[in-house]
């Protein structure tokens, strides 16, 4: 085995996360305003229903769903290089046959880097340009990389690579030498970025290994993106056989950089000439992320955007035994940003949000605010992620804001254009954290923060029929922020407004801002007719009566150990009134309830549930089947089924070619069978399991047939 891959050890724990001891290099920005505080991307990633080897194509639904807080790593099988053998490196590892089979040879020579220095692009030209370089395990893993001699060489930068997904194996892997080149490079000055190598076939294989890679740079000071690496590998390769079309190529693309984005840090895209023209919309990935062009020339002819270009894996770098890939970043600026918009804060009425599209090539963005006194823009300070919570209003007079984007190249920032301005006026005596919080058939409970002056509060509700707002409710005092509205139609969605008035001295009601319109709904009646159709010995399907004007169903399954029912299934709409319950214990008895809900504010306010309906599963297929004799008796047994209540023996007649049933025991602890059989004569026998289940007898599947022959 090669030594390569039981040296330099990372220890990653359960999901790869590294921790760090010291934060090399490490440095924080300070904010030029207290009042100024940083919110992580506020959108969700929803499970992804493409997550297995299926050939359905990965589309725009699949990357812009995601649930932010979760994980995509938790529960993976994570290896590190250091744990696995040269075979499977050679099977797994898309850099092995780059390094290992046909390494390149570091030659001696006058040109900078040993290689020729490229043509700049017409459409970079004038723009500063950095030499930089990309390295893995195989680079450091004979001789480590003396990362200060690579500083003193004119390496302003390092791209470093986490892990890889095994094109055979699927397997994600750790860079071994991750750690070491990372915090190396760090240390020696350099700035650093990552790249993960690809071999994801759906969108969620795809967040996984940006979650990977988030989890790697934990506590490392990160300032150029994280990388998608995505080429073919290998003919057998999961990614190369899988033939996922253009789109689905580019969505995974976009499913990676969207996840690192979400945590703040850049994302980007690498990929070759030919896989930028054809293989992934190089266009349209480069108008939201970093686009990182390989391609081995002195003269690319790629027309697309980009802002770094690995031009030779042929380069003598002091510090590095052996060839490594060289780079050039050139100093474009971000691109502009878009979609700016502020919002209110449901918490606090004197803070807002302002919220924007992410920007190509952004590292942080600035957010600024007119001083409108001085006719100046002044700094509100910066943030990683593309939204900003502005605190500590105090007045209602309108306030404009804007924001660019900047990359940071050593300690110079390189500025992108400023959005369009928005305009944002703080309602400082609008009602806020306006919510439902019950529902009966008949009535619904809000509630809503206090608004500070505010001497009293108006109820409003929208008349669907006049189709007008009406007044029904009036609240004295500020102490009171809830409200119970009773009267009202079951399972029917019904529309309210919050209205703070003041009482001046003289007497005088002057109403305040309305609050934002809430949708609430009353409960539905109560289900019944729960009832199964078909049953067996791990599904059961249920149906029950419908109900009117509900937005679906669910089924509760009884918790024996918790002593209570939780949701098991949920059907959406209301005519379907029937679902399947699968992954049950065969022979078991279940107790289910059903009710249904209507859905407000995508919150479910559910109806009294039915009552309760019992039903078991079929016995589980009968297995084991061995037989033994003692003179021309034979006994055959088998292994005893769950919840079985006996078993139905039957024997196949050659004659007639059917079977017949020759026994039926009564006893869930019957499981042998005696007969008599004459030497040299032979027969076939099977056996099930039943239960009687609401009077029926109801039968589990027949074993695998039994030859049985009397030598």
């Amino acid at each position: 085995m090669i030594k390569i891959f039981k040296t330099g050890l990372l220890s990653f724990l359960s999901c790869a996360v590294l921790t760090q001891s010291a934060f090399i290099g490490y440095s924080t920005e300070i904010k030029e305003n207290s009042y100024v505080s940083e919110n992580k991307n506020t959108s969700f990633y929803l499970n992804d229903n493409n997550s297995d080897n299926s050939s359905a194509e990965i589309t725009e639904n699949d990357i812009n769903d995601f649930d932010a807080k979760k994980d995509y790593t938790d529960g993976l099988n994570i290896l590190e290089s250091a744990e696995v053998s040269d075979e499977f490196a050679k099977n797994n590892d898309p850099l092995y046959k780059k390094y290992m089979e046909s390494p390149a040879i570091a030659k001696v020579s006058t040109k900078k880097y040993g290689v020729t220095e490229p043509t700049t692009p017409a459409a970079l030209e004038g723009l500063g340009v950095v030499d930089g370089i990309d390295v893995s395990m195989y680079q450091a893993y004979s001789t480590p990389i003396d990362w200060n001699k690579v500083k003193a060489a004119g390496i302003s930068y390092a791209i470093i690579r986490c892990g890889y997904r095994g094109w055979g194996t699927g397997e994600i892997v750790a860079d071994s030498y991750f750690k070491q080149n990372i915090e190396g490079a760090l240390a020696a000055g350099l700035q650093v970025g990552v790249y993960f190598y690809t071999q994801a076939i759906t969108a969620t294989e795809a967040r996984e290994e940006a979650d990977f890679c988030k989890n790697a740079v934990k506590g490392y000071n990160i300032t150029l993106p994280i990388y998608i690496d995505i080429e073919f590998a290998d003919a057998k390769g999961r990614l190369d056989s899988k033939k996922l079309s253009k789109a689905s190529k580019t969505n995974l693309c976009k499913a990676f950089a969207n996840r690192v984005q979400s945590a703040g840090y850049t994302g980007g895209v690498y990929a070759n000439k030919s896989w930028l023209e054809t293989e992934i919309d190089g266009n349209a990935l480069a108008n939201k992320y970093a686009i990182w062009l390989a391609h081995y020339t002195t003269n690319t002819t790629y027309a697309g955007e980009f802002s770094m270009w690995q031009y030779s894996s042929k380069a003598t770098i002091s510090g590095i035994k052996g060839s490594v890939d060289i780079n050039k970043n050139y100093l474009s600026k971000p691109h502009k940003v878009t979609g700016l918009t502020a919002s209110d804060s449901a918490k606090d009425p004197s803070e807002f949000i302002l919220s924007w599209n992410h920007a190509a090539g952004a590292y942080k963005y600035q957010v600024k605010v007119l001083d409108e006194s001085t006719s100046t823009w002044v700094s509100l300070g910066t943030t990683r992620f593309n939204t900003m919570t502005i605190t500590g209003l105090t007045t209602s007079k309108e306030k404009q804001y804007k924001v660019r984007a900047f990359k940071l190249i050593g300690t110079d920032k390189i500025y992108g254009s400023y959005s369009s301005a928005v305009t944002y006026s703080a309602p400082l005596n609008k009602a806020r954290g306006f919510t439902q919080t019950a529902a009966t058939t008949t009535s619904v409970s809000i509630k809503w923060n206090i608004v500070p002056d505010a001497a009293g509060y108006y109820i409003n509700m929208y008349n669907q029929q006049n189709q007008q707002w009406e007044q029904i409710k009036t609240i004295s005092g500020n102490s009171n922020v809830t409200a119970k509205i009773t009267g009202l139609d079951y399972s029917t969605i019904y529309k309210f407004r919050v209205q703070g008035y003041t009482v001046e001295a003289d007497g005088t009601i002057t109403p305040l801002i309305n609050s934002a319109v809430l949708n609430t709904a009353t409960s539905p009646k109560k289900s019944s007719g729960l009832k199964y159709t078909k049953i067996g010995s791990k599904t059961i399907k249920l149906t029950w009566k419908k109900l009117d004007r509900v937005s679906g169903y669910q089924i509760l399954k009884y918790n024996s150990s918790k002593k209570q029912y939780s949701v098991c299934a949920t059907v959406s709409g209301q005519s379907k009134n029937t679902a399947a319950i699968k992954n049950l214990k065969s022979g078991t008895t279940y107790k289910f309830k059903v009710q249904g809900y209507k859905t407000a504010n995508k919150t479910k306010w559910t109806g009294t549930r039915s009552t309760v309906y019992s039903i078991s599963t079929t016995p589980s297929k009968v297995t084991k089947l061995k037989y033994s004799f003692k003179g021309s008796k034979c006994t055959l047994s088998w292994k005893a089924c769950t919840g079985a209540q006996g078993y139905q023996i039957q024997k196949y007649n050659t004659a007639t070619k059917k079977w017949k049933t020759v026994k039926t025991i009564k006893s869930k602890k019957g499981t042998k069978y005696k007969f008599s059989l004459a030497k040299k004569k032979s027969a076939k026998f099977r056996i099930r399991a039943y239960k009687t289940i609401k009077s029926k007898k109801r039968y589990g599947s027949f074993s695998a047939n039994k030859n049985i022959k009397h030598k």
